[in-house]
């Protein structure tokens, strides 16, 4: 089990530093073309590690056509490549847009509430009492945070953390159906099916764009400004495949909710990147932030003595 919150951790961290990425690269590259290009570039990489046979992954349209025994688990599957990428990254790069980093980290340290509830509600699993006085100390956390910074930071808006609350349940119900689906799809199959899905819907919606605008011949520009190149390879890369990689081993192995308790080193990441790239730390961060640390410690203690390590 030591691999697996190893993996839980470090996607946690590569999560957190792409709420700054993302806001970065919308500062110059329209929404749809990041969201569009990121998958591209996830996609081309995975099908030559596909291709070449580097990484082995065995999933493809067949699946689709054929009954056999994973038939039962592709509605899963399906389901979770829906939720993340394309529900969550819609949400999300949007809700970064409309929020300041502090927010968009915060509001996103949701996510282990909203895994138990769906948990409880898909799957069936339970939370003890502790547990959720936990959660609602990291919920009263959360909302301190959110009521504050309305009136200190004009930045933020009201449809921006909603949307971002809408991309915490997205990424719990793609955990949900992730962990179901693992039954029978690899950590590198799932992987690479959310990113051709992603790739499909956002870069069909963009060229459908592009076309209306008149400029289809430079859907790729944004390529070929190096300063957006970073940004691109930690989103196209680091965070789709190797983080999602991650995250979808971690997933067949321990619960959602129990992984999503490390999203708190997410919270930790993006407030720390914010406040060294300029954004302004306020006491009620740092209360709102010391309860949703308490909350996270609360139930990931009592949950990871609970559970039992899950075989795939």
């Amino acid at each position: 089990m030591f691999l697996t919150y190893l993996f839980a951790v470090l996607r946690s961290f590569i999560y957190g530093t792409t709420v700054y990425f993302t806001g970065d690269l919308i500062r110059s590259v329209d929404v749809l073309d990041v969201l569009a290009l990121r998958f591209f570039m996830s996609f081309v990489v995975l099908w030559l590690l596909k291709v070449m046979r580097i990484v082995k992954i065995e999933v493809g349209v067949r699946d689709v056509m054929t009954v056999d025994r994973r038939s039962k688990y592709l509605r899963s599957l399906l389901l979770a490549a829906l939720f993340e990428p394309v529900l969550y990254m819609v949400f999300e790069t949007v809700g970064i847009s409309t929020t300041t980093g502090i927010t968009a980290g915060v509001i996103l340290s949701l996510a282990p509430i909203s895994s138990v509830i769906c948990e409880s509600l898909v799957l069936k699993e339970k939370t003890t009492g502790w547990q959720k006085l936990f959660l609602l100390i990291r919920v009263f956390g959360v909302g301190y945070i959110a009521v504050n910074t309305q009136s200190a930071d004009g930045k933020d808006t009201a449809l921006g953390i909603v949307l971002l609350i809408l991309t915490v349940v997205s990424g719990s119900l793609f955990s949900v159906f992730s962990r179901h689906s693992s039954k029978a799809f690899s950590a590198m199959e799932r992987t690479y099916v959310t990113a051709t899905l992603g790739m499909v819907v956002f870069n069909s919606i963009n060229a459908v764009r592009h076309l209306v605008e008149g400029d289809i011949v430079h859907y790729f520009d944004p390529y070929f400004n190096w300063s957006n190149m970073l940004g691109f390879f930690v989103l196209g890369i680091v965070s789709t495949i190797v983080a999602t990689a991650m995250n979808n081993y971690s997933l067949a192995r321990a619960p959602a909710s129990t992984l999503s308790v490390f999203g708190g080193v997410s919270t930790l990441t993006t407030v720390t990147i914010g406040v060294c790239t300029g954004e302004q730390l306020m006491l009620y961060h740092i209360i709102g932030l010391v309860m949703i640390v308490v909350g996270m410690v609360g139930v990931g203690y009592i949950q990871i003595k609970r559970d039992k390590p899950l075989k795939k």
